[in-house]
């Protein structure tokens, strides 16, 4: 029997689009059998590895708003009007670790229901956190492995956006957001031993006519150049990569994430004939 992965990039809001994907996936029964998760894609990864299904996970969607940004506005203030306080984020993080483990509970890495990795990145070390329910089949010599660790904590860590999120910190790791080394897990499914990999990329470079007339416009920008980049190295190894065309505003924008959803399923349904062919067992 040919082993089926699934690779969730990051990518904000527009990673919504994960879910359309999986539900369209669910309806073809096409059968999923290792799950890595990057970022925003940790999420979805990491619920649905916990037994939570697609419809299940699209009726939680009203939940995620702005409201799920605790901004840490207490040590912004101190920071005004007092010197020596330190800032690591804007976002406590809190919110979002409350809103997965009032799905999941405290479920560790070792007790999902399918195999599942998520990606982190540590600061300290300069390397990948790969957050792992299972040995992995393929060697992973330049990342760090943990497996004790509760997955709502590494949801949170995979999806902690420097600057914007304060790091989390797991032991003596400093971690942030898995997308700074690798955005769409497609290593991290090999290595829990799938033999065909569907890799769903949420990241964008196409040429634009925006005039960058801020700093920040250059500054997303240019970790967009990046990430592509990066991305398009790593889905090389996917049998089959979706790139729903998802356009939010701005990778918080909160008000598309239906929209974004309901893009990643019609896109993933109409390249479905095409999807199982790909993952047919090599002659």
């Amino acid at each position: 029997m040919v082993t089926v992965g699934v690779a969730l990039g990051g990518g904000g809001v527009a990673g919504c689009a994960h879910l359309g994907v999986l539900r369209a996936l669910e309806e073809a029964r096409i059968s999923i059998h290792s799950i890595a998760g990057t970022s925003a894609g940790a999420i979805f990864a990491a619920l649905y590895a916990c037994g939570c299904t697609p419809v299940q996970m699209i009726q939680q969607l009203p939940q995620i708003t702005r409201g799920t940004l605790d901004y840490d506005y207490s040590t912004l203030l101190r920071k005004l009007v007092r010197r020596g306080v330190k800032v690591q984020g804007l976002v406590k993080g809190r919110k979002l670790h409350q809103l997965v483990k009032g799905l999941i509970g405290d479920t560790l890495m070792s007790d999902v229901k399918i195999p599942l990795a998520i990606m982190a990145a540590d600061l300290k070390q300069a390397r990948p956190v790969i957050f792992a329910s299972r040995p992995l089949i393929e060697p992973a010599p330049d990342a760090d492995i943990v497996t004790d660790i509760r997955v709502a904590d590494a949801v949170v860590a995979s999806c902690s956006i420097p600057l914007i999120f304060k790091p989390f910190i797991h032991g003596d790791r400093v971690l942030v957001d898995g997308g700074l080394l690798e955005n769409c897990p497609v290593n991290a499914v090999h290595a829990l031993g799938a033999d065909k990999v569907i890799a769903v990329d949420m990241t964008r470079a196409d040429p634009v006519q925006t005039p960058f007339d801020s700093m920040l416009g250059v500054v997303k920008r240019a970790v967009s150049i990046v990430l592509a980049a990066q991305v398009k190295q790593l889905t090389g190894r996917a049998n089959v990569v979706l790139r729903p065309e998802v356009h939010p505003e701005n990778f918080l924008d909160f008000s598309k994430a239906v929209t974004c959803m309901e893009v990643g399923y019609s896109y993933t349904h109409k390249r479905i004939d095409e999807i199982r062919r790909s993952l047919q067992p090599d002659p």
